[in-house]
């Protein structure tokens, strides 16, 4: 599965063209436009088409700023802006203030997949808000109308299914009381505010993924790394890739925009196996020792893309389906550059 986008003149994106696969990876500075275009793939996968096709050209457009609104990039919106997205199942062009739509194979196939999850980078601070806010309709609180869903999402799961096993970080999570309760092996519960950062971060996101409440055509998780010890940040993509080779999942795409090159190294891990795995069949079950196969990424399903200065550019080696040595690298090429320059002058006492 793939798809084009094409973003021009929104926000800090000036002229991009990426091509969206099931697995997608961008990574950059902060505020280069990762989250931007995330959340613009979330608008067009979150209109309900049958109520758009049938909407006057300006009530389209009314519609697009409720969702503009929705994500909190409405001022991005400029007359010369330009967005074109473009599956197997239909195309969203928007061009200043006239958006068209083609349904490739009809409107009920364009409806059955567009819908979008969006699991924002603030689910930090869920753990420490008044759940009652979650109760408001989304135009009675100043908090990102994302962030209310996503804690109204976390709330029905824990509703529905009770106890969580999450191995990942090593506790079970159960709702117990009106209690968020963590037990964390040989120790008595914890509330969820009193545990550390990464399982404030982490254990909402893990539910939400265990007991998914909608089955999505689009996942973006915002800084899956958010907190997590670089083991924590492998085994949540690893864990992420796992559930959404799921079929219930197995046509949605992935977003994942953030700042760790160590979510890069572990995606190389995970593309590796598969490489290694398809040159030398009997290999299979070796490589699955290593890493298991359920969470193994072919080539052909992953892109990777470095945001910068407006664009974005592919850091996927085209011959071996990698990502590139050298975009690895680069990324921590301040820090060694910064102690090459102190070895200059560094002078050992020898005598």
């Amino acid at each position: 599965m793939k798809a084009t986008l094409r973003i021009q003149n929104f926000g800090p994106i000036t002229n991009l063209d990426i091509e969206v696969k099931k697995f997608n990876i961008l990574i950059g500075p902060q505020a280069s436009g990762k989250s931007t275009i995330s959340k613009v793939l979330c608008v067009i996968h979150s209109f309900d088409y049958t109520i758009f096709s049938k909407a006057s050209e300006k009530r389209q457009i009314d519609i697009l700023y409720v969702f503009l609104n929705y994500y909190r990039i409405e001022n991005f919106h400029k007359l010369n802006t330009y967005w074109f997205f473009e599956d197997d199942f239909f195309s969203f062009e928007l061009n200043g203030l006239k958006i068209q739509i083609i349904h490739k194979q009809g409107l009920e196939h364009t409806v059955n997949r567009t819908e979008s999850y969006y699991i924002p980078a603030e689910r930090i601070a869920l753990p420490m808000i008044s759940e009652s806010l979650f109760e408001l309709t989304l135009e009675q609180s100043t908090l990102p109308k994302y962030f209310l869903q996503f804690g109204k999402d976390f709330t029905l799961a824990r509703k529905n299914q009770k106890t969580f096993n999450l191995p990942i970080l090593n506790v079970e999570y159960e709702y117990k009381d009106g209690k968020n309760l963590v037990i964390i092996k040989g120790n008595d519960p914890l509330q969820l505010d009193e545990t550390s950062s990464a399982i404030q971060a982490n254990l909402p996101l893990l539910v939400i993924l265990q007991y998914p409440i909608k089955t999505a055509s689009l996942f973006v998780i915002e800084e899956v790394e958010l907190h997590g010890f670089p083991t924590l940040q492998k085994e949540l993509l690893y864990y992420i890739t796992e559930r959404m080779s799921m079929p219930h999942l197995s046509s949605a795409y992935v977003m994942l925009p953030t700042h760790s090159p160590y979510i890069l190294s572990a995606a190389n891990n995970l593309l590796f196996a598969s490489k290694v795995a398809a040159q030398n069949n009997d290999a299979d079950e070796k490589v699955n020792d290593i890493i298991s196969s359920k969470s193994w990424i072919d080539k052909n399903d992953f892109s990777a893309y470095y945001v910068k200065n407006g664009s974005a550019t592919s850091i996927v080696n085209a011959n071996t389906g990698l990502i590139d040595e050298n975009e690895l690298d680069s990324i921590s090429e301040d820090l060694a550059g910064e102690f090459d320059a102190l070895m200059e002058l560094y002078k050992p006492n020898t005598k």
